[in-house]
């Protein structure tokens, strides 16, 4: 009878150990940093305007957005792959500050040790590790949304410079404060002026059967106009980005100027 039961106990203490590692395994996975995927490509603002935005892509209005950024006049933070944007929304108490630290001319695998050494597991649901698809570039960014309700100073209808540096500051995630030192990030916001606000429009609809967002921006007498679709599936983006663009250049809608909505407005 002691046999069996020691038998049992050992059979007990085997299936503990098991799942135990299975466990370690299953985290291990969950914890790979697998980034998704943003496909953008602006096309020409003298073709689209809103009738052909709503019949091309068969979209739906969204949002009346003012977009502002705030770096240094050096643009210190760019210098170093920081962004810091923030968006205000016509008609709502809703504003949201993204905190985006790029990859710039980085490969992916080196991009993502530089993310494990700064303590990203990939279990960070509150981070987004994302593959900025581009005029032929694919940049790795790790990006963070805080939304926030309007305040006094910070509205759609006016936003003072000092009090969203202040809410940017308050609401910074430790990771990205700290990714080169807290000083150094605290005193570079300090020194930060804005850029902006750029006004756009944004909408939802589809092209070449792939579900896509389209934001108009207004800066300063210009228009750009960026279509772009999120896949979580690398090879499926590939495909996309290849679709989209001989399509758009068939069409004759792509444009010349692909930039970035940051260079957009931070390099008038």
């Amino acid at each position: 009878m002691k046999s069996v039961k020691s038998i049992a106990l050992q059979l007990c203490m085997v299936g503990l150990v098991l799942l135990c590692i299975t466990g370690v395994g299953a985290s291990q996975v969950k914890a790979a940093i697998n980034p998704g995927n943003e496909i953008k490509y602006n096309i020409k603002s003298d073709i689209f305007l809103e009738p052909k935005i709503l019949s091309v892509f068969s979209a739906t209005k969204k949002d009346d957005v003012k977009i502002y950024y705030y770096d240094t006049a050096n643009k210190d933070f760019l210098g170093a792959d920081y962004n810091h944007r923030l968006r205000v929304y016509k008609g709502s108490n809703k504003i949201d500050i993204t905190y985006k630290k790029r990859f710039s001319n980085t490969p992916l695998d080196e991009a993502l040790t530089i993310t494990k050494d700064h303590g990203f597991t990939g279990n960070e649901s509150n981070y987004k590790f994302e593959m900025d698809i581009k005029d032929g570039n694919h940049t790795f960014a790790i990006s963070r949304k805080e939304s926030l309700k309007e305040t006094s100073k910070v509205s759609f209808d006016a936003v003072d410079t000092n009090a969203a540096k202040k809410l940017i500051l308050e609401n910074v995630p430790n990771k990205i404060q700290n990714w080169n030192s807290e000083d150094w990030y605290n005193n570079t916001l300090d020194q930060a002026e804005v850029y902006g606000p750029a006004k756009a429009i944004t909408y939802k609809g589809n092209y070449a059967g792939y579900e896509a967002d389209i934001e108009v921006w207004n800066y300063q007498g210009d228009v750009m106009i960026e279509l772009s679709a999120k896949e979580g599936d690398a090879s499926k983006a590939a495909a996309i980005e290849k679709l989209w663009h001989d399509k758009l250049e068939a069409e004759g809608y792509l444009s010349d100027d692909q930039r970035g909505k940051t260079a957009f407005v931070m390099e008038k």
